[in-house]
């Protein structure tokens, strides 16, 4: 944990100036401005707070996802990218994936660890600020969670069991002679992520705000998460207890067909319709060129953009079947895309068939295609969290509860949105029903970070894995042959990722996966 707590003190120094801790460093210069200094009013907390959604809207988790499952197929403009490493399932503990998703969690986790230090000291002004102070707590704590979740399910060997071992809790500011220390089991990070979560809601309660903001961490976003942590623990009675609140209680809806497109091109979404936590991006972010959808193209996401990803043919073909109707195919697919009939059997498909990915392309109001211009032109911000999510882990808790309808019903809830008409779901049976649920998701959720989660925690239920077309991994122009789906059963150790090296360099008691 060491080297990760310097990170995070170069991140502040970035934020405060000439900011340093009394913890991490021996000298002291006179007239310096330390942390308990610069900390001193609800405004400073809220710059550092905003600083934890900064370190956390990195795009490094959706790219590597959809490249090392099956969201992404090689690109007509591919230069390298992937072909030894994720694409073709090759991890070891310098990847880059799996180091970015510790590293960037951690440094966050810092960062609170200080909002929450420092929200103990602040004398506030009034009562009024008595209570931005506390929901910046609220916020604190639902993000400490978040990230303690995330590092749980991509590092632990099963995460429905308490005593499979996930990450290392952070719980407070760590000193220099604390960076020796093991990992802690599932069972440890789940009660202290709903310790965490149960805290919030307090919090909220107690301080409500005038209005939901879905750009920063807000009481729903906080039971969403309760939702999700129990799905992650198959804990399907408190999971969908907590979807049913979200659904009846956050004031989010489902984003309509004619409104979905605005959720992902040009932010149109007002507070109450789809989205319940989103990273808000900024222009200066899109000038540092970390937009989303410059993890799948060099320039934009069109034919003439150099995509080095295209969608896979595999959810292309997926998603395509119901293309005049499902709204989220076009959300998909760019409509520059050139698409072969016969990329089955064509010599050249890497050129003939070019299914450019449009999610999170950036888009005028009103069109679907790219534009440099327009209200947050290519800026799209990250959603960490969408109402449908809800619905798809109450259909979750049906099946488990032996509920075939009702599982029916909660994605069809979702569909009818998706199509603008009323549609049919039925399910013969609980693998069936597992598998329409993990397909939905796949659709629903492509390109957000979702699809590795989903097949870790409900392949096996659904009897489905890694899904590419052979035209994704091999043509006579390309072979990969370490891309065959068959490379990664459900069984293969790495869908527990590496303890990155990075870590295991500066921290003697921490344990390494199997396998690695």
């Amino acid at each position: 944990m060491k080297k990760l707590v310097y990170i995070s003190l170069i991140a502040l120094a970035g934020l405060s100036s000439t900011s340093c801790s009394n913890d991490l460093l021996d000298t002291y210069a006179p007239g310096a401005l330390t942390e308990d200094v610069a900390f001193q009013t609800s405004s400073d907390l809220r710059l550092l707070l905003n600083s934890v959604y900064a370190a956390t809207s990195s795009r490094s988790e959706a790219e590597f996802v959809s490249v090392f499952t099956d969201e992404c197929g090689i690109g007509v403009a591919n230069g390298g990218q992937g072909l030894t490493d994720d694409y073709v399932f090759f991890l070891t503990p310098t990847s880059g994936g799996p180091s970015a998703l510790w590293a960037n969690m951690y440094v966050a986790l810092a960062r609170i660890n200080r909002v929450l230090e420092y929200s103990k000291k602040i004398t506030p002004v009034d009562a009024d600020d008595a209570k931005v102070i506390a929901r910046i707590k609220a916020e604190a704590l639902t993000m400490r969670a978040y990230c303690h979740l995330v590092i749980l399910s991509y590092f632990t060997t099963d995460m429905k069991s308490d005593s499979a071992l996930a990450g290392i809790i952070s719980d407070r500011i760590f000193a220099p002679e604390d960076n020796d220390r093991p990992r802690n089991t599932n069972g440890e990070f789940y009660a202290f992520i709903h310790s965490d979560l149960d805290q919030a809601i307090s919090l909220y309660t107690a301080n409500p705000a005038p209005g939901i903001d879905p750009t920063v961490a807000n009481v729903n976003f906080t039971k969403g998460l309760k939702a999700r942590a129990y799905a992650y623990k198959g804990d399907y009675t408190n999971a969908e207890t907590w979807a049913n609140q979200v659904i009846s209680t956050s004031g989010v809806s489902l984003a309509t067909k004619a409104q979905y497109q605005g959720v992902f091109f040009n932010e149109s979404n007002g507070a109450a319709q789809e989205v319940i936590f989103k990273l808000k991006r900024t222009a200066q972010q899109n000038a540092q060129g970390t937009n989303l959808h410059n993890a799948w193209c060099s320039v934009r996401p069109n034919a003439a953009g150099s995509p080095f990803y295209e969608v896979s043919r595999a959810l292309y073909n997926l998603v395509a079947t119901n293309s005049a109707n499902d709204v989220r195919f076009r959300t998909i697919v760019a409509p520059s895309s050139i698409v072969d009939p016969n990329y089955a059997t064509s010599p050249t498909y890497r050129d003939s068939d070019v299914l450019v990915i449009n999610k999170h392309g950036g888009v005028a109001t009103g069109t679907a295609t790219w534009a440099t211009t327009g209200t947050n032109g290519n800026n799209n911000d990250f959603k960490i969290m969408r109402i449908s999510e809800m619905y798809f882990i109450k259909a979750e808790a049906r099946v488990a509860a032996g509920d075939l309808t009702g599982a029916a019903a909660a994605v069809k809830s979702v569909l009818d949105q998706r199509f603008g008409s009323s549609q049919t779901v039925t399910y013969p049976s609980a693998t069936a029903a597992w598998k329409g649920i993990l397909d939905q998701r796949r659709i629903e959720f492509a390109y957000e970070g979702y699809r590795f989660i989903d097949i870790k925690r409900l392949g096996t239920l659904a009897n489905a894995g890694i899904d590419r077309h052979p035209a994704d991994y091999s043509s006579s122009t390309s072979n990969f042959p370490g891309g065959n789906p068959a490379n990664l059963p459900l069984n293969s150790y790495k869908w527990a990722l590496p303890i990155p090296s990075l870590e295991i360099n500066v921290n003697t008691a921490i344990q390494q996966n199997p396998g690695y």
